[in-house]
């Protein structure tokens, strides 16, 4: 080789020798950065950094295991397990690559493939403490997975039913092996724990095409047909429904074995209920709102049928039943960007607790629903999800159930109705649009929390309306507006008024009170000794009582009230430093209104 190539030749290894270096220098500082990242639980920067430290050096085994173990504290299991396997396989004896991988097929619930990974880590390092601790756990949780299956199968009569429906569901890479279904009787089943379960674990996952949306039952051969009959669907609810009655009568459906484990009947529900359990209700609003419910499915049902034939060969209560399914079971989820009802298997079987133990979402990482929980579970125990908060009403009639100690949320019907004598009579009923009364459907509070409440459940709402229907000369003019006055936000007006509308409110209360055949009394009695016909006669006498209850607080609350508006300031003074100390719903009203009201008299 000349000599002029022979030095061409060494500058240009030398240059390729210092960029090599450079390199390493390079990769070895993200390595060092991304550890130390990882060290203050920065997750996200230390991700980062291995990340470029691995374009870098692709052949880093043990940068792969830093990442893996990023992403796992990140969440991210599935790339967690990714990085992990590639760990693996650029160096098969280092044991590290063997425990996250392990750890990583925990938490996505394959716990099987867990111990394995565990199993080949020992192989290589025996004594290594983590591992032994890892492998130990495993063991303990499949013998106590697989003796809590033996002991829980005895117990379901409907065992091929579900049995069908686990099977199904695990075919389709469904995850739930630390979950069981518990049957109690025909209209009530549960899911209880089949170990002990942590805090934020992963209880369950569903993925994508196992769960039945809205957007899927407007897509099948029902959906389209109804949206070609250009019918407008009233709710939502109903496209589930339809879609639900199609696959209902195919007996090849995929969904056949999810269907087959929904209840055939829901006796439990009140719209369902005869005279024998409607006696019970006598007085309630539960029964007009179970009314009103029948009349609004068969008017959904029959509109349905007057534009698409092709829905004709579906009875009624097939569309009721359907729409009893979706209302019972529906989550409402965000899909890529997508609000959608969904339905989805085994998570619908969850019952209701109002402090809930379980976070659920559609996780588009994971591709499906996911079910975590919020605080640790014991073995055996019933795992709850909360359906939010309700009045009773909403729980008794649109889900068959009432709760216990619901006292903030329970309410009663009250009327508001405009006096035949008050002076400016005709003025007043112009602004109520000609309907001298008005329903108010309100919980026993005065507080600003409004939680999932319409205008007319907002007891500030009844509160203003009553304001309005007592104002007197000036103090119209203080609630007019340039559309006329004010029927809603009037906050409180004047002594005089505020006694008017306590006075209002109690003497409707009572009236409402007067149409139950039985005392508040005798419901607690009942309750107390809990001796019921069955679950129906229990959660009528609850129903019942949330309403009476709710009735006496607003009776009870004027009684204790107009005194205090009629005394001075100088008397209440003393009185309402209490009341700011301890925080009760009649404290509220009186630190909100009459404290108010009688500092400012004249």
């Amino acid at each position: 080789m000349p000599k002029k190539n022979r030095r061409k030749a060494k500058k240009a290894a030398a240059a390729k020798a210092a960029a090599a270096a450079q390199g390493a220098a390079v990769e070895g500082d993200l390595k060092t950065k991304g550890a130390k990242a990882y060290q203050r639980k920065d997750f996200k920067t230390a991700l980062e950094l291995f990340s470029k430290a691995i374009e870098e050096t692709p052949e880093d085994y043990k940068l792969y295991s830093n990442r893996a173990a990023t992403h796992y504290f990140l969440n991210a299991y599935a790339e967690s397990l990714q990085d992990a396997k590639k760990c693996i396989e650029l160096k098969s004896d280092w044991h590290k690559g063997y425990m996250r991988e392990g750890m990583a097929y925990e938490k996505l619930l394959q716990y099987p493939e867990a111990k394995n990974s565990y199993a080949k880590g020992l192989e290589k390092a025996p004594e290594d403490p983590t591992l032994i601790k890892l492998g130990k756990a495993i063991d303990e949780l499949l013998d106590e997975l697989k003796l809590s299956e033996q002991e829980s199968a005895a117990d379901n009569p409907e065992g091929d039913r579900f049995s069908r429906l686990i099977k199904w569901m695990k075919d389709g890479g469904c995850k739930f092996p630390k979950l069981y279904m518990k049957y109690y009787t025909e209209d009530y089943r549960g899911v209880h724990t089949l170990c002990n379960v942590p805090a934020d674990d992963m209880v369950l996952y569903v993925p994508r095409n196992y769960i039945m949306t809205t957007e899927m039952a407007k897509e099948s051969a029902i959906g389209k047909a109804i949206r070609r009959s250009r019918y407008d669907i009233r709710s939502a609810h109903s496209w589930l429904a339809v879609y639900l009655c199609q696959e209902k009568h195919n007996l090849k459906s995929f969904w056949k074995p999810y269907i087959d484990i929904l209840p055939d009947r829901y006796s439990n529900m009140p719209i369902f209920f005869k005279e024998f359990y409607k006696r019970f209700l006598k007085g309630s609003y539960s029964l007009e709102m179970a009314s009103n419910r029948l009349l609004d499915l068969r008017s959904e049902y029959e509109g349905i049928c007057r534009q698409c034939p092709e829905f004709r060969k579906y009875h009624h209560l097939e569309f009721v039943w359907g729409r009893l399914v979706v209302i019972t079971r529906n989550f409402g989820l965000d899909i890529h960007g997508t609000e959608t009802d969904a339905l989805v298997p085994y998570a619908d079987m969850l019952n209701h607790m109002p402090d809930k133990q379980t976070d659920w979402k559609y996780d588009n990482r994971h591709k499906g629903f996911t079910m975590v929980t919020n605080r640790s579970v014991g073995r055996g125990e019933q795992i709850f999800d909360s359906y939010g908060r309700k009045c009773q009403g909403r729980y008794f009639v649109n889900y068959g159930f009432t709760i216990d100690n619901n006292f903030n949320d329970n309410d009663a019907v009250i009327y508001a109705d405009l006096p035949e004598d008050d002076p400016h009579f005709s003025m007043k009923l112009k602004y109520m649009h000609g309907r001298r009364t008005r329903e108010f459907q309100v919980p026993a509070h005065y507080s600003e929390d409004s939680t999932g409440q319409s205008d007319n459940n907002h007891p500030r709402n009844m509160f203003s309306f009553f304001r309005f229907l007592h104002a007197r000369d000036k103090e119209l003019m203080v609630l007019s507006t340039n559309d006329g006055y004010k029927l809603k936000d009037v906050e409180p007006i004047s002594i005089r008024n505020e006694i008017a509308i306590l006075k209002h409110i109690q003497r409707n209360a009572r009236a409402s009170l007067k149409k139950f055949p039985d005392p508040l009394s005798l419901d607690h009695k009942l309750l107390k000794e809990n001796r019921f016909m069955d679950m129906n006669h229990r959660n009528c006498i609850m129903m019942r009582s949330g309403e009476k209850e709710t009735l006496h607080w607003y009776i009870e609350l004027a009684d204790k009230a107009i005194p205090m508006l009629k005394m001075s300031w100088k008397d209440l003074k003393r009185l309402a430093a209490k009341c700011h100390q301890q925080r009760t719903r009649f404290n509220y009203y009186v630190t909100s209104v009459i404290v108010p009201l009688v500092k400012n008299q004249k």
